[in-house]
């Protein structure tokens, strides 16, 4: 599997998780289903570009754990920026939206390994 079918096959997945887990989120909240959805879209974008920046250094181990490293403190900086702007606003559910961030950023990045390991395989010498 390429670098580019590697990503396109995550984002696809991703974006069927995330769709799915959103949907019954939203159904389980009730009225603060708009933040669930707001929640799933952004940590959705986040994961697209930090996976990316992994499958791009997949092949160089020392660049590639810095990537990782890069993508942890975008997600952190994600649910911190977030997290200041709801408390500063009254658009969303603070609660909601944070927990939501967080369980979809989780929930995306557990579904990385499956997509790097397939294009690791491919890389022989």
């Amino acid at each position: 599997m390429t670098k580019v079918k590697s990503w396109l096959s995550y984002a696809a997945a991703g974006a069927v998780l995330t769709a799915v887990a959103a949907g019954i989120a939203g159904m389980l909240v009730g009225g603060d289903a708009r933040a669930v959805w707001i929640a799933a879209a952004i940590a959705y974008a986040i994961q697209l570009g930090a996976f990316g920046l992994m499958v791009a250094l997949q092949s160089q181990p020392q660049l590639f754990m810095i990537g990782w490293l890069a993508g942890m403190v975008v997600r952190f900086g994600a649910v911190g920026v977030c997290a200041f702007w709801l408390s500063r606003s009254a658009v969303l559910p603070l609660s909601t939206t944070l927990l939501s961030l967080v369980g979809f950023l989780f929930l995306l990045l557990l579904l990385e390994p499956l997509f790097l390991r397939h294009g690791r395989y491919d890389q022989r010498v």
